[in-house]
């Protein structure tokens, strides 16, 4: 999901837990709670400190907080924004005014050019190559 988490749409998983997208749960920090707890889906939705810490525009630090787009974007992928600088509260970096977005794409061409064809695991320690087998787990 791209932007804000929990703005559309929310994602029920087998384990119960109600999530704003697939990779919500990748953000350390964040209790996604279970349908199974002693609160709605409507609570979990407008209540939770999980769905609500990133609604809105409060949470934004600059450039988002004084960006034109705030209200379209609402600061990009929370999700990616963790993966990529591991503050799930940065700006997104595939936004052209994150001060990462240069570092990530010159990292990105520079992976890309290379005669590496195996897949990275991303992480905050600089990845992990697959180990290889059927599905590269």
């Amino acid at each position: 999901m791209h932007g804000r988490l929990g703005p559309a749409v929310l994602q029920h998983f087998t384990r119960g837990k109600i999530l704003p997208c697939h990779a919500a749960e990748t953000i350390t920090g964040l209790e996604f709670l279970s349908v199974r707890s002693n609160h709605s889906i409507a609570w979990i939705w407008q209540n939770s400190e999980a769905f609500n810490r990133y609604r809105g525009t409060g949470w934004m630090p600059e450039p988002c907080q004084s960006c034109e787009f705030k209200e379209v974007d609402f600061g990009g992928c929370r999700c990616q924004a963790f993966a990529l600088t591991g503050d799930a509260g940065n700006t997104d970096p595939a936004c052209t005014l994150s001060p990462m977005h240069e570092q990530i794409f010159k990292m990105a061409e520079r992976e890309a050019a290379g005669n590496n064809s195996r897949f990275i695991y991303r992480n905050f320690a600089g990845g992990t190559l697959e180990t290889g087998g059927e599905h590269g787990a």
